[in-house]
């Protein structure tokens, strides 16, 4: 199975839990979702973001003080 088709899985998996109201279990499917999307991202890109946030959540921090 290719990512693409465990990312509608999850949707899929996801949007049903969504319709029955299982909040708990469609925030796992959408966390699912999101990591089988990053894993096929550049690693390099999701550095640069990781690094972004880091740099942003040290500002924030710095604002605070």
């Amino acid at each position: 199975m290719d990512s693409h088709e465990r990312l509608n899985e999850a949707s899929a998996r996801a949007r049903a839990a969504e319709e029955r109201g299982e909040d708990d279990v469609a925030g796992r499917e959408w966390r699912r979702y999101r990591l089988i999307r990053d894993a096929a991202r550049d690693p390099e890109e999701l550095l640069a973001e990781g690094i972004a946030l880091s740099v942003q959540a040290l500002e924030l921090a710095a604002a605070g003080k």
